[in-house]
């Protein structure tokens, strides 16, 4: 998906020519809504529990991962440029917690039983510019380069004092996208993302027996495929 992304990017760029026509209609402020498929990784997480007074226990490597539909909301301004060119300075928020399905993690030297955990992940934001290229007055081609932030949150579903913690990430965002005008300000849009985020180290506490704690490292990554309407002001 990362590298679709980036081919495209390179194709949008190479593809503008020296035509000059009115400038685009999508300039000015803009605000939209959207929907489509989104899917969440969560990948090489490792589990490590402790007894309070024992030696840590690392588990086995597994994954996870969510498939759904997101509501992402946006809000954004876009600037003319010289001939077919803008430049989009943007925000959108992504409204829905998305939820992984339960996988298992188990301590294979000391124990065959497994422990199930999701992983949930939540209030997304991007803020970003969008560079575009301006096919004709009424339809637009753009990119989408900017930074990430989201929660991840990860909860025992089974056994003991279901062990949770949250925790805040932040990365990258890239993005491909159309845009044409369907009828004055009012246009639809097409938009294809991928996400990449930096590790972060969740830990939580679990009361049951001994005491104490777990923590995981997980790679975390997403990517989405959103269409929806929107209106330039």
């Amino acid at each position: 998906m990362k590298k679709i992304l980036i081919i495209g990017a390179g194709l949008l760029l190479s593809t503008a020519s020296a035509t000059t026509f009115a400038q685009t209609t999508f300039a000015g402020f803009y605000g939209q809504v959207s929907t489509g498929y989104e899917k969440n990784n969560v990948n090489s997480a490792k589990m490590t529990g402790t007894d309070y007074g024992s030696t840590p226990n690392t588990s086995s490597e597994t994954s996870a991962s969510s498939s759904g539909a997101p509501l992402v909301l946006g809000l954004g301004y876009t600037f003319k440029l010289q001939e077919k060119f803008t430049l989009g300075l943007g925000v959108d928020y992504s409204a829905l917690t998305q939820t992984t399905s339960a996988t298992g993690f188990s301590y294979p030297s000391i124990s065959s039983a497994t422990y199930n955990y999701d992983f949930a992940i939540s209030n997304r934001f991007n803020i970003f510019v969008a560079p575009g290229y301006a096919i004709d007055e009424n339809k637009l081609a753009y990119i989408k380069l900017g930074y990430s932030n989201q929660n991840i949150q990860y909860s025992q579903t089974n056994c003991c004092s279901t062990p949770s913690e949250k925790a805040n990430v932040s990365g990258y965002v890239l993005g491909l996208g159309y845009k044409q005008i369907i009828q004055d300000g009012l246009y639809g849009f097409i938009e294809a993302n991928y996400y990449g985020y930096a590790n972060t180290t969740m830990k939580a506490t679990y009361t049951d027996g001994p005491g104490g704690t777990t923590q995981v490292s997980p790679d975390l990554s997403a990517y989405n495929v959103l269409v929806g309407i929107g209106y330039r002001f």
